[in-house]
């Protein structure tokens, strides 16, 4: 067999395995709390202080405070000297002014995939450069048919940054041009 045929084989193994999951605009115990339009978006990440999500475009910084799904703080400044594509952090602003936040998005970096419900979130793109986010409750597993129960995919986009807040109750899912963030429910 040739590469090519390999991988088509294992595109269609895939899709079949993936087809069994349930999908919805927000995962069980979930609510989707609130999408911002955000042009030029680069990063994102949580603060591990605060409930806030730092959110970096290529004309400034914004604070959302996930609780409330508002936006407390914003500035235009380019790039300046807060801003470390290559260390993958950034300054906060406002009430997070003294952080430096660790960030993920178009220079790379990670948020967290694993929160301390046990619950887990799988990045599959079956259908590249379109990815689509699956959380998976504890001890599951999206891409192991025999574990898929509870799964749900809740996400299909050209993702820049998707992930949980440091506390567990938040996820959010960044794009080139907006940022959703998802509240635990009680």
């Amino acid at each position: 067999m040739n590469r090519i045929t390999i991988q088509n084989e294992n595109r269609l193994r895939v899709l079949d395995i993936l087809k069994n999951i349930t999908t919805a605009e927000s995962p069980g115990g979930w609510k989707r709390h609130t999408t911002i339009a955000v042009g030029g978006l680069t990063e994102v990440g949580f603060s591990k202080r605060t409930n806030d999500l730092l959110v970096i475009s290529s004309s400034g910084r914004g604070l959302i405070n996930c609780m409330t799904g508002e936006k407390i703080a914003r500035d235009y400044e380019e790039y300046g000297d807060w801003y470390d594509p290559v260390n993958l952090v950034c300054q906060g602003i406002g009430r997070v002014e003294d952080e430096f936040i660790h960030i993920s998005g178009l220079c790379g970096g990670g948020l967290p995939f694993v929160n301390r419900y046990g619950e887990s979130l799988e990045r599959v793109a079956p259908d590249w450069p379109v990815e689509d986010v699956i959380l998976c409750p504890p001890g599951k597993a999206a891409l192991i048919s025999s574990f898929q129960e509870g799964c749900v995919r809740f996400i299909s986009d050209y993702i820049r940054a998707v992930g949980f807040s440091w506390c567990g109750e938040f996820l959010v899912c960044a794009t080139s041009s907006d940022v959703t963030v998802w509240k635990r429910e009680p």
